[in-house]
């Protein structure tokens, strides 16, 4: 026979009771239990325009580097770093630091974003004093062959150059943080030991850093090496004195990231879009994309004080100025799905117009093709940019002169084969326009202003498909046509000025495109425009990622077009251009009356269009009204 004790213990109703019981406590207990704690907050300083941008190869104009300072700014981010006072013998791409500080900080005290700059020695924290840095950073590699390579001294020599840095910069009561590179391995010296790491960290701390930043210099640490070094260094060192600056060369930066977040820091190093190579692993990214912990941050429910979505805006526009890919998984996800949803708001509801284009026409140096009501003009002097020759040049003005005359045709597109649109007049050493004889320069000149002439007052709609760079004269061939849809590798340079040369020839229809202070300052740089400054201010009305987009963009305008009256359309580009022209003049006035009385004539559009609406008919078919009339004829 059983105890009395157990047959309680097995008794369904006695258990019953007794989980109830429990589970009541248990309640009690959530109840009163202290309420979910929000966690830590984090803090990114973004160091895009300095370690971003001192590798590329191509000089990026002082304008560009403010430019990308305040976008970043514009996020939310408190900390960027702006600049390097290396000696621009070593970094020439940040030779202009003292230019940018002048322009930046301004704006950045005004909003209390903190803006270090990079100093190697007594002589760069000179230079950096003068230009009003209120932080530097000094920098100390964990493994000597790094130390010599990079700094051409042993770490002890650094050390001892970094604390005569601290020591001048806390006289003039400027802060400084420390940056510890290679903390896991060497290019040259392999594994690097953490109590190595833990020597050059102590040493920077004593020395009056704030702050010291540890960087997987070759991005090949792992979430178990971060444990490991964090839980030596954070024995001895406070959480909040040290930062992440983690590559991802082999796609482990956001993982080191919450590795050390979870162990306690909550400051991280990271570049908008990924910019900055790693130089030792060539093809794999560098610096940890500022977009990516973001994100990352932000689905986890930690606080970065970053507007994603502009931040993901600024990636992008800095990648398109540099002409190349976006280093950000997240920025490069959220950028296609915001385009995507931007591009399907805009889809017209039925199938898209299929054309077949057939060649009517083959110069050798140019192409006419033909679909239904559009007409398309393709330079094909690839091997020479596209560069016009004076032949080019009056045979294309043949063409829109021709086109003028013909009803039929409604839009042009004028598109180029190879990597540049239109590097302008051809200016070889065989080329007509290098001559001494004044006749054959005035000649080539009246052929040019004949062209751009001919382009503006074409009735037709004209479409400038812009698939590379322009120069000169082929900056006014796209900005005399109505509507410019672009690539990202598009570039626009009015580069004239750096021949001795000014750009007279299309400045009638620059100035009226760009904006005279836009183009004032475009001109006399001699700079690269951005397809994304352009779109800013109106001058570009579509950027696309690549030629096929391209020619899915240009293929979409045209069908939205193919809807507009032609007539119509001719009529508009005629009031647009005389308010340029005559703005508040007596011939405005009767261009806007005669356009009222032909638009209400008998057998008009205007009339047409009306009685079709009346019918409530959704959409008119041009081309069959036209080809209507012509046969009534």
């Amino acid at each position: 026979m059983l105890p009395q004790w157990l047959h309680a213990c097995i008794d369904p109703c006695t258990c019953l009771s007794t989980l109830t019981r429990a589970a009541l406590e248990a309640r009690r207990a959530r109840r009163t239990s202290p309420p979910f704690k929000k966690p830590p907050a984090v803090r990114i300083l973004e160091v895009g325009p300095r370690d971003g941008l001192q590798n590329i190869k191509k000089t990026v104009p002082t304008a560009i580097k403010v430019e990308l300072i305040k976008r970043l700014a514009s996020t939310g981010l408190n900390a960027i770093e702006a600049t390097s006072f290396v000696s621009p013998k070593w970094i020439p791409q940040l030779a202009d630091g003292p230019e940018v500080m002048s322009q930046v900080l301004p704006f950045t005290q005004q909003k209390n974003i903190n803006t270090p700059v990079l100093v190697p020695n007594i002589k760069g924290l000179e230079r950096a004093i003068q230009s009003g840095a209120k932080e530097v950073t000094v920098f100390v590699s964990a493994t000597e062959g790094f130390s010599v390579k990079n700094t051409n001294c042993t770490i002890e020599e650094a050390v001892k150059r970094a604390r005569d840095v601290a020591a001048s910069a806390l006289k003039h009561g400027i802060a400084i943080r420390g940056a510890v590179s290679c903390i896991f391995a060497c290019p040259y010296d392999g594994p690097t030991a953490p109590a190595s790491v833990l020597d050059v960290v102590k040493s920077l701390l004593d020395m009056g850093c704030y702050e010291v930043s540890l960087g997987d210099t070759i991005g090949v640490g792992t979430p178990k090496q971060v444990q490991t070094l964090l839980e030596l260094l954070l024995k001895e060192i406070p959480a909040n004195m040290l930062a992440g600056h983690f590559h991802d060369t082999y796609g482990q930066a956001v993982a080191n990231v919450i590795k050390a977040y979870d162990m306690g820091l909550q400051t991280f190093d990271s570049s908008v879009a990924g910019l900055g190579g790693c130089p030792y692993a060539k093809g794999a990214k560098g610096n940890l994309a500022t977009e990516d912990i973001a994100y990352t941050f932000e689905k986890l429910g930690v606080s970065t004080g970053i507007d994603l979505e502009k931040l993901v805006a600024v990636g992008e526009w800095i990648s398109q100025y540099l002409g190349q890919q976006n280093g950000s998984r997240a920025g490069s996800a959220l950028s296609a799905k915001k385009e995507s949803a931007t591009v399907s708001s805009v889809q017209p509801s039925q199938p898209k117009i299929s054309r077949e284009w057939e060649k009517i026409e083959d110069k050798g140096d140019y192409s006419v093709f033909r679909a239904r009501n559009v007409v398309k003009i393709r330079l094909t002097r690839p091997q020479n940019g596209n560069a016009m020759t004076s032949e080019m040049v009056k045979g294309l003005t043949q063409i829109f002169t021709n086109l003028a005359s013909d009803p039929s045709v409604f839009h042009v597109v004028i598109e180029t084969e190879g990597k540049f649109f239109c590097t302008g007049m051809d200016l070889t050493s065989t080329a007509t326009t290098i001559t001494s004889d004044n006749s054959a320069k005035s000649n080539d000149f009246s052929k040019l202003t004949a062209l751009f002439s001919a382009i503006d007052m074409a009735p037709q709609t004209t479409i400038a498909k812009i698939d590379g760079p322009c120069f000169g004269g082929g900056v006014g061939l796209a900005f005399a046509c109505d509507i410019r849809l672009v690539s990202s590798r598009a570039r626009f340079t009015l580069s004239e000025i750096k021949l001795g040369l000014s750009p007279a020839v299309i400045s009638r229809y620059m100035i009226r495109e760009w904006g005279i202070p836009f183009l004032r300052e475009a001109m006399l740089t001699g700079r690269e425009v951005m397809p994304s400054e352009l779109q800013r201010i109106g001058a570009v009305h579509g950027i696309a990622d690549g030629s096929t987009a391209l020619d899915r963009l240009t293929e979409d305008c045209l069908d939205r077009l193919i809807k507009c009256a032609p007539q119509s359309a001719a009529a508009c580009k005629n009031l647009v251009r005389i308010g340029w022209t005559n703005p508040g003049g007596k011939s405005q006035d009767e261009l806007v009356m005669k356009t009222f009385d032909c638009m209400m004539a008998p057998g008009s559009e205007g009339v047409f269009g009306i009685e079709e609406f009346q019918k409530k008919t959704r959409e008119i078919n041009w081309g069959h009204f036209w080809a209507a009339k012509r046969a009534m004829s």
